[in-house]
């Protein structure tokens, strides 16, 4: 079971590390480094934060 628990997590790692490389946010020296919440932190920042624009009044 631990095994099965490892893989899935070292996937989730990849998965995350993966898609944080392919925007150009860190290096993999930098991700090495971050625990697994750090990376689906900054992966939900970065791909699901989507910014709200305001519209200048017309007047």
């Amino acid at each position: 079971m631990s095994k099965m628990l490892q893989n899935a997590l070292e996937e989730q790692r990849k998965y995350y590390s993966q898609k944080l490389l392919a925007i150009g946010v860190y290096n993999k020296q930098v991700m090495t480094k971050m625990t697994l919440t750090e990376l689906k932190n900054e992966y939900n920042y970065f791909y699901h934060n989507v910014p709200k624009l305001e519209r200048k009044s017309s007047s």
